[in-house]
């Protein structure tokens, strides 16, 4: 059984991207007003203007762009999520408190919340919408994808498309400007099992203002063991691959870990893609800083 957590945090500051308006709500920003040619559709009317040359002339709204900005939430439920080494401070319950942080931080400036999951493929994808309850709709689709994991956790997982299906897919689908937040691990790239494909990285970024981030979940406690004899079996979630090792090499692969993690985030910024790495517990606190700090230097 699982319980969906209902909490509060304070959003104000959580404003992933720029907004084209400074008005709450919806609404649209006009781009080109021309002449109503013969044949087309008396739709987008701009009335304040035509109204002064009717029937002579009756200009029309080319083009309209939502005032609002879009927030999509591309969120990594592999198997490696799922892994907990402690409940209350895993990867996947971070995951779960972010999607909820940052949609409702959205809700708070009335842009419209989408949520992409993906694992070996996408697996599903709900369009932006606003309110807390397409935002819940998602959360439990993904505790859906947690219930089936726990019931078979042993199933191996060959890495597909992942993240890399998830970046041709928002780059053929959004024809707006939107934030855009990947969660993850990335595990797969920062073991070399996979590569992020960092051209299309960034052309989803530059076409979307640069309001790409990535947002790192980290597990500090994955290899933070407490005795250091003996041989520990030690087990890839992803590929099911079972090997040895020392217990006392748990430090020195958790310091190769996040070295090559570093040197993503680097290849990253690279592509205009800015980065945070989180853990549970101030984690709320630590994104806040970071988004203020990233709006400062933008």
């Amino acid at each position: 059984e699982v319980k969906i957590e209902i909490f509060r945090v304070k959003v104000k500051n959580w404003q992933i991207g720029e907004h084209r308006s400074p008005f709450k709500g919806s609404g649209y920003e006009i781009h080109s007003i021309n002449k109503r040619q013969p044949g087309q559709p008396f739709t987008n009317i701009e009335w304040n203007m035509s109204l002064r040359t009717y029937p002579r002339k009756i200009y029309r709204i080319e083009r309209i762009e939502p005032e609002n900005a879009p927030t999509i939430l591309v969120a990594d439920i592999s198997p490696s999520i799922f892994v907990e080494v402690d409940r209350q401070a895993s990867r996947f319950r971070l995951l779960l408190h972010l999607i909820g942080g940052l949609g409702f931080a959205a809700n708070y400036f009335h842009d419209p919340v989408g949520v992409l999951a993906v694992a070996r493929e996408i697996e599903f994808y709900l369009r932006p919408k606003l309110g807390q309850g397409h935002l819940m709709y998602a959360v439990r689709l993904i505790l859906e994808k947690a219930e089936e994991f726990g019931k078979n956790p042993n199933r191996p997982s060959p890495f597909s498309g992942g993240i890399n299906s998830a970046l041709g897919m928002l780059l053929s689908t959004l024809h707006w400007q939107c934030s855009i937040v990947l969660l993850s691990d990335f595990s797969n790239e920062i073991n070399g099992e996979s590569e992020i494909d960092f051209k299309t990285m960034e052309t989803l970024s530059s076409l979307h203002h640069w309001n790409v981030i990535a947002v790192f979940l980290d597990d500090p406690w994955e290899f933070a063991w407490q005795y250091g004899q003996g041989v520990v079996r030690i087990k890839n979630i992803e590929t099911g691959l079972v090997e040895k090792i020392k217990a006392s090499q748990a430090g020195k692969i958790r310091e190769v870990f996040v070295k090559r993690r570093e040197a993503l985030r680097e290849k990253l910024a690279q592509t205009g893609v800015d980065s945070v790495v989180l853990s549970f517990g101030d984690h709320f606190d630590q994104l806040s800083q970071f988004l203020s700090e990233r709006k400062t230097t933008r």
